[in-house]
């Protein structure tokens, strides 16, 4: 291989290690940790259901967060709970059932945040905390 190519490949990694892309309106980065109702817009996600907006945005937040175990052979993954406007609506797939036009933010909780947020109501796997428009949320 020739120093061309190595020299490009070490570019080409270099870029792609920088930071977030930015906003194209705002031209502030995306958080990892937040979908916010401008950037579902930005990216046409709105038009589906919240789930369908977290898949395209945050796939990560839909993976199984660590093993639990009840006995000597069952073991079982388990993903983030959902919590709209401050009420546990269930599990990951609850993000279904909420159109992703009428939110007006979403925020994942890692498991110790969860912790201290939610206390052991928030899971032992992270929380998705979702904020509804209404009044004072748009």
């Amino acid at each position: 291989m020739s120093v061309k190519y190595l020299y490009l490949a070490a570019v080409l990694a270099a870029i792609g290690c920088g930071p977030p892309a930015p906003s194209p309106s705002t031209g502030i980065p995306r958080s990892s940790t937040v979908i916010t109702a401008d950037e579902m817009a930005d990216t046409h996600a709105d038009v589906n259901s919240a789930y369908d907006a977290v898949a395209r945005l945050r796939p990560n937040w839909l993976a199984s967060h660590g093993v639990t175990s009840t006995g000597t052979s069952a073991a079982s993954t388990e993903t983030a709970t959902v919590w709209v406007d401050g009420q546990n609506v269930g599990n990951i797939n609850a993000l279904r059932n909420i159109q992703a036009f009428q939110v007006a933010s979403m925020r994942y909780y890692d498991v110790t945040q969860a912790g201290a947020r939610f206390g052991i109501r928030g899971g032992s796997s992270g929380v998705i905390e979702v904020t509804m428009k209404g009044a004072g949320n748009q």
